[in-house]
């Protein structure tokens, strides 16, 4: 395929010239036919989809935010990888006002709850609003615009971000009212794909994270600290070994097995196959920070 020209938009993350970087599809769930454009970052490095869709909103499906069952739901709250970003959080924060923007299907919600903190959550999707209020007893604000909200909410202790980075149209922003937003030692944590990763340098467009057209941006850990770095906020701790940052090592060498994986669920013979693929590739997927997610918690200094 010819080389696309280059967009010629600057980046959202520090206003750098972007050039084509590749063109993919919705692989993980194929919910159309079109090819999307993502192009990158001369200087920062993030990754930008070119060519978002009007209609954006078709391509979150309702199983999309998991199911309506609190029995679910507790049991995914006590599971290691809720846990364990709890376990980033406490070093930090014990308690106090947290702010979850894009919680979904709440598991970490429930589980940020059960451990003492005060929830309250912004989410984009009406339904999953629904949910969260019925099954998790949190306080939650309709809006696919964060910064925009956060600018009308008494400060924070916490604001996590697990996942939602990639999707929102306008990060830096987002991650601007959040630093504006938090009292002073107050902590943003958050995890995005990492498209500095082993998986990511081999699989390029077929990489599960990737999710054209859902994942508007592929953000490095460096573009996202030098975005929050201009607002008082420094890196406390990152890593991509954690709990959920192994989870989705395996299920990225699963997900590049099959063939819309998104739409049932594997067989054995892709579960195996990725648990060989996973195993031997392991020693270096954990090593710095070449996983294919990245878990990062930030501090607000001043």
């Amino acid at each position: 395929m010819a080389e696309t020209p280059p967009a010629g938009i600057p980046c959202d993350l520090c206003g750098a010239e972007t050039r084509y970087a590749f063109t993919t599809t919705d692989r993980n769930r194929a919910l159309s036919s079109r090819r999307f454009t993502y192009d990158r970052c001369v200087r920062c490095g993030t990754y930008a989809l070119r060519d978002v869709p009007l209609d954006l909103d078709v391509y979150y499906p309702p199983e999309y935010y998991g199911p309506e069952d609190r029995a679910v739901l507790e049991r995914a709250a006590a599971s290691p990888i809720e846990q364990g970003k709890l376990g980033l959080i406490g070093p930090y924060a014990s308690g106090g006002a947290l702010l979850e923007i894009g919680p979904g299907g709440g598991q970490f919600a429930l589980a940020a709850s059960n451990a003492g903190f005060s929830v309250t959550s912004i989410e984009m999707d009406g339904g999953a609003c629904e949910r969260l209020e019925r099954l998790v007893g949190v306080p939650a604000i309709h809006s696919g615009e964060p910064e925009v909200v956060l600018a009308g909410l008494a400060p924070s202790d916490v604001i996590a971000m697990w996942h939602v980075l990639e999707h929102l149209p306008r990060p830096r922003m987002a991650l601007e009212a959040a630093a504006r937003n938090l009292r002073p030692g107050g902590v943003l944590a958050l995890a995005v794909p990492n498209p500095q990763s082993l998986q990511f340098r081999l699989l390029r467009g077929r990489w599960a994270h990737v999710d054209a057209p859902r994942h508007l941006f592929l953000l490095p850990l460096r573009a996202v600290s030098g975005a929050v770095a201009e607002h008082g906020l420094e890196l406390a701790s990152a890593t991509t070994a954690d709990a959920a940052g192994r989870h989705w090592n395996r299920f990225g060498w699963e997900y590049a097995l099959r063939r819309f994986p998104a739409r049932r669920p594997s067989s054995r013979v892709s579960r195996t196959l990725a648990g060989v693929i996973d195993q031997a590739l392991s020693p270096v997927e954990r090593r710095g920070l070449t996983g294919t997610t990245y878990s990062a918690v930030f501090i607000k200094r001043r």
